[in-house]
């Protein structure tokens, strides 16, 4: 049998929704809550959109830092920009698309060497990435990565 891991976040609420606020806290997570200015709240700390998108960016990192390394590639800088298209239902908002744009950055030589590996992971990071699985089939998910060279000083 597969090992569980259990979290746990708690959340507190006051006022109506849209200007109210509160908190979640999991983890050493603590952050305040809101509904975004942009949709009439006031803006106040995160929101549960911001916060899908830093999980969503914050696996796919995770998931890519794990390839690399399993592959054997040593990195000088890896960093990741995650955008997310949220459609307004009369639900309430839902994510409709996703894009990773990785960077991974890697001297001259293990660019040369390693170049097209990186590639390949930047879209199995994709596949491995939890949240991705979580929002496979009801979101599109798209990767535009980049390797970069380090430029000699």
């Amino acid at each position: 049998m597969a090992a569980e891991h259990h979290f746990e976040c708690d959340g507190v609420w006051h006022g109506n929704l849209m200007q109210g606020s509160g908190e979640v806290t999991a983890g050493a997570l603590q952050h305040p809550v809101s509904v975004p200015g942009a949709m009439g709240g006031p803006g106040r700390g995160s929101n549960p959109e911001e916060m899908l998108v830093a999980a969503a960016n914050s696996c796919y990192l995770m998931t890519l830092a794990a390839l690399l390394q399993f592959e054997g590639i040593a990195y000088v800088a890896l960093r990741n920009r995650s955008r997310a298209t949220f459609a307004s239902t009369p639900t309430g908002p839902v994510m409709t698309a996703l894009r990773h744009e990785p960077v991974v950055q890697l001297t001259p030589e293990a660019r040369m060497l390693f170049g097209g590996s990186v590639q390949g992971c930047f879209l199995q990071a994709e596949r491995g990435c939890m949240v991705s699985k979580a929002i496979a089939n009801n979101v599109t998910v798209a990767v535009q990565g980049v390797v970069e060279a380090l430029r000699a000083a």
